[in-house]
């Protein structure tokens, strides 16, 4: 019985913990690239901008496409601190600019992917751990 959704993939195949992997690898990839570019812009000098980035956020943008390849290689590691990562600038992003400036929806939905993702690296190395093979008689007998 497959209850998988959207929100909450069902992780009991290595398929299904593949696939959240893979989501939270195309999220991080898609931060990486919006953080990129609006730290550029902060670096051009661009007036007005309401969200409180400047050119350090290059090292998110870096950081977020390392943990991108962690989790194409299904990485604990990386779906931690893709989760831990986006989850700490999300509530710094909030307190400087407010909720909806600090991701609104699509933060909430990004959050999730990450977490799932974190899920998937778990479930996908507990489903490919070996197995200790019974043995039908003792070894010594």
């Amino acid at each position: 019985m497959n209850k998988s959704s959207w929100y909450w993939p069902d992780l009991s195949t290595e398929d299904g913990a593949k696939s959240a992997c893979r989501t939270a690898m195309w999220c991080a990839v898609f931060v990486a690239s919006i953080t990129t570019i609006v730290a550029l812009i902060a670096i051009a000098g661009v007036k007005g901008m309401p969200l409180p980035i400047d050119g350090s956020a290059l090292i998110d943008a870096a950081l977020f496409a390392g943990i991108a390849f962690g989790l194409s290689r299904y990485s604990r590691f990386a779906g931690v601190a893709g989760f831990a990562l986006f989850l700490i600038e999300r509530l710094y992003m909030i307190a400087k600019a407010g909720f909806l400036m600090g991701g609104g929806i699509l933060g909430i939905v990004l959050a999730l992917a990450f977490f799932n993702g974190m899920r998937g690296t778990f479930a996908y190395n507990k489903l490919k751990a070996p197995r200790a093979i019974p043995l039908t008689s003792p070894p010594f007998s």
